[in-house]
């Protein structure tokens, strides 16, 4: 009787079992499905903009819009390039884009740098106040500091020019700032003690040894802020000369002029196309390093 008993337990047991994994399964693949699903609806506009930016313009026009070109035209890269709007050609633009996102990633991450080996590794009054204040500026909306910035750039004489754009670059709080100071505190304060040891000062004992130490972080956050540049639209056009177009600025004057006025879309999906690639390669190239050096500094601050 007890034999039977136990059977049967055993029986139910493995009833249940299988309800359980026929529900863990059914749940991971409709979770699978719903990702996929999610996967196509971001790539299928881009590959749409791909196919038809080898189309003349006069076949986009007459309705070929969702199938494959008749004939594949890859000149619209090239003409592009040399395409002129308010007197300033697309590569113009696109040089202007590298200069303004170099030099904007390269002075907001040294300065970021700067602001977060200080407030990790020196002790003084107020500290936790700024690092409050940092945390807060990141919560700040836009559109509630766009007013100060244009009146603040008046005053100093660098409204609507290169050094007012780069000037706003060099904001020192934000997300790279958390990062790096995350990472900075993760870091012993032997190696800064043994500097000192060696008469090595505070300057050379952050160039030498502590930038070096965060040079992971550092290249993360180097990358995602030179994607944020290159994309970023507001401030170059709110701030920077007329006669200085930036390509992130310039893709809306050339959709005004391509696209509403001869309806050539295929040059205008060039042009993006021109606009993503560098970006593209860029984040590919170091996906991993950014994804590693953003967890680890998650962890260890």
């Amino acid at each position: 009787m007890e034999d039977l008993k136990l059977a049967y337990q055993g029986d139910i047991k493995k009833k249940n079992k299988k309800k359980i994994d026929f529900g863990y399964h059914f749940g991971k693949w409709f979770v699978f499905c719903l990702f996929v699903i999610y996967a196509v609806t971001l790539l299928f506009p881009f590959l749409w903009m791909l196919i038809n930016s080898f189309k003349t313009g006069e076949e986009f026009i007459t309705g070929n819009i969702f199938g494959f070109p008749k004939q594949w035209y890859g000149l619209n890269f090239v003409e592009i390039l040399t395409y002129e709007v308010e007197g300033q050609t697309v590569w113009s633009m696109i040089l202007l884009s590298l200069v303004v996102t170099i030099l904007g990633t390269v002075i907001n991450v040294f300065l970021s740098a700067c602001a977060a080996y200080c407030l990790s590794k020196y002790k003084f009054p107020g500290r936790n106040i700024i690092y409050g204040l940092a945390i807060f500026t990141m919560v700040v909306p836009i559109v509630g500091t766009l007013p100060s910035q244009v009146v603040m750039l008046e005053t100093f004489g660098i409204d609507e020019s290169l050094i007012g754009v780069l000037f706003l670059y060099s904001g020192c709080f934000g997300f790279n700032f958390i990062l790096l100071y995350s990472s900075f505190s993760s870091i012993s304060n032997s190696y800064i003690e043994a500097a000192q040891i060696d008469c090595a000062g505070r300057f050379k004992t952050f160039f030498t040894i502590m930038l070096p130490m965060a040079k992971g972080p550092l290249i993360a956050c180097s990358i995602l802020q030179a994607i944020t540049y290159w994309n970023d639209y507001s401030t170059p056009r709110l701030f920077m000369p007329s006669d200085m177009t930036t390509l992130a600025v310039g893709l809306q004057k050339l959709q005004e002029s391509l696209g509403s006025g001869s309806g050539d879309y295929p040059m205008v999906f060039a042009s993006m196309l021109i606009a993503i690639f560098p970006i593209l390669i860029l984040y590919l190239c170091f996906q991993k390093r950014i994804i590693e050096s953003t967890n680890a500094g998650g962890l260890k601050g």
